[in-house]
């Protein structure tokens, strides 16, 4: 068995890195989509996406070809449909394929043949391809542009929840704010709108980091923008992806280091953090959260010397008396308590008490 594995496990391992740089390049075309610029991804997409071309039966592929020239052709329905017909296109993708020809349809207002495509029947509580948000904002919108909210607010629902981040959520939660108005319930409705305000100022600072990228792509800020937006939001990978990105350019960038340890944290890799922790401090000594952060992980894994160490090094520093240090300042006496050595931690905890801390020594374990 180990031999006929063999094989098939080298033939994966040559695939994968396709298969990366593939779902990189769409998401670059979607991106500039999502920026305006529709004859960029035409530019680039259109050879490729041809009868026989490389991406030829690529569904994910001509649906954002379709949708590129939906955005510059005229008449744009016609268009962009006739790009999605009778394609053969791979089973794997045919359902890109299949969302992108409702999305026509809803945007076209041709509802009641859109929902046909995305509901096995007129009722149905679940479209077909549940598994993608599309599917759900498409049904959501088309019972909306028919004139049956009640309808349509459940499946808007579950696409605001499967996707929180995405350029369309803006507009359905409005939707789901007029609904929940209609019914009378005002604290939803006010919910919702807060919520696509804080999206729509994410979103637009989204757009100025990345239109930066486009223009200066080996500049250092636009590519931190964009990894402590996706932190910010939780998309972990998405912010790796810029840090990646800026660090091939910028080996030097500690901030860049610094977030990249941020990412690992959040995903609970604490040995990964702590290398891109030290990393920045390589590049920069002084960066204090990146030796705050690289002192917690020591302490947490029991490494007590060397979180001294480097809490030592945070508090005896030029900011050592700020009120940010005050965090540290209390982890250091513990840490020598820890230790063993309460003289100095009694030391340490006083000059706390002084700088306006208030926890206890003895650390309350929650």
């Amino acid at each position: 068995m180990k031999l006929a594995l063999a094989p098939l496990l080298a033939l994966l391992a040559a695939l994968a890195p396709q298969d990366a740089e593939l779902a990189a390049r769409k998401q670059r075309w979607s991106e500039l989509l999502a920026l305006d610029l529709p004859r960029a991804v035409l530019a680039e997409l259109e050879p490729q996406v041809l009868p026989g071309a490389p991406l030829g039966r690529d569904g994910a592929a001509l649906a954002l070809w379709s949708r590129a020239v939906f955005a510059t052709h005229e008449p744009a329905f016609e268009s962009a449909w006739s790009r999605l017909e009778r394609r053969d296109v791979d089973p794997a993708t045919r359902a890109d394929l299949e969302l992108e020809r409702a999305r026509l349809l809803v945007e076209s207002d041709q509802l009641a043949r859109a929902l046909g495509a995305l509901l096995d029947e007129p009722r149905a509580p679940v479209p077909r391809f549940a598994d993608r948000p599309a599917s759900w904002l498409l049904v959501g919108r088309a019972w909306f542009r028919s004139g049956e909210p009640e309808r349509g607010a459940p499946f808007l629902s579950k696409f605001v929840e499967l996707a929180p981040r995405d350029r369309e959520t803006c507009s359905a939660l409005h939707l789901l704010a007029q609904a929940a108005l209609a019914r009378g319930d005002g604290a939803t409705a006010q919910a919702c709108v807060r919520r696509a305000e804080e999206l729509s100022r994410w979103h637009a600072l989204w757009n100025v980091r990345a239109r930066q990228v486009l223009e200066k792509p080996d500049e250092r800020l636009p590519r931190l923008g964009l990894a402590q937006l996706w932190l910010q939001a939780g998309d972990t990978r998405r912010a790796r992806t810029e840090l990646r990105a800026l660090l091939e350019r910028h080996l030097d960038c500690a901030p860049g280091w610094f977030l990249l340890g941020e990412a690992q944290r959040f995903e609970r890799d604490l040995e990964g953090a702590l290398a891109s922790y030290s990393k920045a401090l390589e590049w920069e000594p002084t960066h204090l959260l990146a030796l705050n952060n690289r002192a917690t992980i020591h302490r947490l894994e029991g490494r007590l010397a060397e979180a001294r160490a480097d809490f030592e090094r945070l508090v005896d520093g030029p900011r050592g008396c700020e009120a940010a240090a005050l965090p540290a300042l209390l982890a250091l006496a513990r840490t020598l308590a820890d230790l063993g050595d309460e003289s100095a931690a009694a030391q340490r905890y006083a000059r706390y008490r002084e700088l306006g801390g208030r926890e206890p020594l003895v650390e309350v374990r929650r």
